[in-house]
Order: structure tokens, then sequence, then C-alpha cells
């Protein structure tokens, strides 16, 4: 049977077809977004553990600032991630928590660039 082409069935049609690939789109960006945290994350432990190596080697304060920093920045995209995973809403103090470490982690390498060693 030859269907009549009507302008609610091609905007039917239009509206569906768009709208799946509209979540497919989301779905990808969800998964690349969630991907390219992981690989912060993991950068920041790598620097973390080179800033702990070097600190042992040298035994300069500033760098202790800077491995602090950078496992405060861990903590921090790993936390971002778990509330992302297993909270539908937004945590209440997930914005207050998240400048809070921001603001200490600049602190802690503004104290590593400004320090002097003695």
């Amino acid at each position: 049977m030859l269907e009549i082409l009507t302008l609610s069935t091609l905007v039917s049609v239009f509206f569906y077809s768009n709208f799946n690939t509209i979540l497919l789109q989301l779905e990808f960006i969800g998964i690349v977004e969630n991907f390219e945290s992981l690989l912060i994350g993991i950068f920041s432990i790598i620097l973390l553990l080179l800033s702990i190596s070097t600190y042992k080697k040298t035994g300069l304060k500033n760098i202790l600032f800077a491995a602090i920093a950078f496992a405060l920045f861990t903590f921090q995209v790993f936390l971002e991630l778990v509330i992302e995973r297993y909270y539908s809403v937004t945590y209440p103090m997930q914005d207050f928590l998240h400048t809070s470490i921001t603001l200490a982690i600049l602190s802690l390498f503004f104290l590593s660039v400004i320090r002097t060693a003695r």
C-alpha cells in the first residue's frame, strides 16, 4: 500500500530520525568526556609520582608543594567522575568542594613557585 506523504508524517520521520542521531551523538560525547577525564587522572598520577621521586632526590620543599597539588588534582578528577557516575542530580556540596580544591591546588602551586629554597 502506498502511504501518502503529508506534512505530519514528514515531520515525525524527520524528528525521530534526528532525535536518535542526537542521542547517539550525546552518548558518544559522554564516553569521550569520561575517557578524557580518566586520561587526565592517569596523567596527574604520573606527575604526582614524578614529583615525589624528585622530592626524594632533591629534598626541596617546593617540589613537595607541587606533589601535594598534583595529589589534590588527582583526587578532584576522580571525585568528579564518581559524583557524575553515582549521582544523577548535582550533589549539593559539589560546587563548593570543587572550588575549594581548585583554590588549594592554585595556592600550593603558588607556594611551590614563589618560596625560595632555604
